[in-house]
């Protein structure tokens, strides 16, 4: 009988609101412990392990148990044999996101409570904002997403062949940097001749 593989491998530490998390990798999906998000929350850890386990939460969060990976030096790791519960990282903010903020509030973390009902708020903006116009960008990254949208209509303007190339080459630049997806264009396809003179 094959038991199933739960190794890990260590990827990154990440600042995630405030508190260190390793981030590790199994099959090509990052993942994170959850027991921190919920000492984050102040949420008790023996119901929040079941309810992360339960129904369509263990596949809304990507919930798996897997074998930390063990890593020389790190202290309070559990034996290579100890599973540990994850969630994928793409979705720990969804975690974060459908948490009472008024259990938290009448558990005593007025504060905590602030800063999840505020990430909770952005969170359904940005959601909007997707659904709405299909692109949201956060805070601060506005100005950007002005200028890729006024690239995307210098574009539009452009007659010379030549000019939508260098705007075409010019808006993919700027995707990428942005962690955009990169749409593909009619002539995207086609390299910029830049070491040719017109």
């Amino acid at each position: 009988m094959q038991t199933q593989d739960r190794s890990t491998q260590p990827v990154n530490f990440i600042n995630f609101h405030g508190i260190t998390l390793l981030v590790v990798q199994h099959g090509g999906i990052d993942y994170v412990e959850a027991k921190p998000l919920c000492d984050l929350t102040g949420t008790d850890w023996r119901g929040a392990r079941r309810a992360l386990q339960e129904g369509d939460n263990a596949t809304l969060y990507g919930v798996k148990r897997l074998i930390p990976p063990q890593i020389a030096g790190a202290r309070g790791l559990k034996s290579p044999f100890d599973e540990v519960l994850y969630l994928r990282l793409d979705r720990s903010r969804m975690y974060l996101a459908r948490i009472s903020t008024d259990r938290m509030r009448a558990n005593g973390n007025e504060t905590g409570a602030d800063q999840v009902l505020a990430l909770q708020v952005e969170w359904a903006d940005v959601l909007h904002r997707y659904e709405t116009h299909g692109i949201a960008a956060k805070a601060g990254r506005n100005n950007a997403v002005r200028d890729l949208y006024q690239i995307v209509k210098t574009r539009a303007l452009m007659i010379d062949a030549r000019e939508r190339k260098a705007i075409t080459h010019l808006l993919h630049q700027e995707l990428r940097e942005a962690g955009l997806p990169i749409d593909t264009f009619d002539d995207a396809q086609q390299e910029l001749p830049l070491s040719q003179t017109p």
